[in-house]
């Protein structure tokens, strides 16, 4: 036989024989008997032994399953035992939730005149800050008032002395330069008489040289009627000298 049936008829003895909930540790603990038994080559005393251990462990299976209804009905208790435990647990739980209720209730109350509170109080001094802020910024006002107006009358006092001195400044620079044009127009007279006295001079002195070319001219117009009558008197003397010859 081999131990691959072995296995299987071992396996399908024990699922008939109990309740199995775990076909794998089954087949683990069918496979620890099998390999116990490898070694020995007498299949009918293998089989002996296989039925004497199957017995042994129907009477553990038994046992157990004894034992399985001995637990049943103390999970049977159990299972009262927590249903009793869950309704008083559903009870706390109602009791806590309506307590909170209240609970939250009484705060949402409490909440709500303690807002109400800090409301009035907060209108309360947003209304007298207004009023301060405005006392203040009317304080204000007055003073930036007083001291603009100081402002103007000091800029109106500063332009005021700023024109008086400008007009000063404009006076002298007006006098300044009358008395500088004055110097200039002496000084242009003075140029004006120079240049009537180089004008006078170069006329002078351009009327000598007229005369000195109109005597340059009569003297060349001498020269040339000079010349004129040499070559007239030679001229003669040669046609004299011809005819004499």
């Amino acid at each position: 036989m081999s131990k691959a049936l072995l296995e299987d008829i071992l396996e399908e003895e024990f699922s008939r024989a109990f309740e199995v909930k775990d076909r794998e540790a089954l087949k683990r603990c069918v496979r620890v008997v099998i390999e116990s038994f490898s070694e020995k080559s007498d299949v009918k005393e293998l089989g002996y032994e296989v039925k004497e251990v199957f017995k042994l462990t129907s009477k553990d299976i038994q046992a157990i399953s004894d034992r399985l209804y001995e637990v049943k009905g103390d999970t049977e208790k159990t299972r009262e035992e927590i249903r009793l435990l869950i309704e008083m647990m559903n009870k706390r739980f109602e009791e806590q939730r309506e307590y909170t209720d209240k609970r939250f209730q009484e705060l949402m109350q409490y909440a709500d005149k303690r807002f109400q509170e800090q409301k009035e109080y907060t209108d309360k001094r947003f209304q007298e800050l207004m009023q301060y802020t405005d006392k203040r910024f009317q304080e204000h006002k007055e003073y930036t008032d007083k001291r603009f107006q100081e402002l103007i009358q000091y800029i109106e006092k500063r332009f005021q002395e700023q024109k008086e001195y400008t007009d000063k400044r404009f006076e002298e620079l007006l006098h300044y330069s009358d008395k500088r044009f004055e110097d200039m127009n002496k000084r242009f007279d003075d140029m004006n008489r120079r240049f009537e006295e180089l004008i006078h001079y170069s006329d002078k002195r351009f009327d000598d040289m007229n005369k000195r070319f109109e005597d340059m001219n009569k003297k060349f117009n001498l020269l040339t009627w000079l010349i004129g009558v040499g070559f007239t008197v030679l001229t003669v003397l040669i046609t004299v000298f011809r005819f004499i010859h």
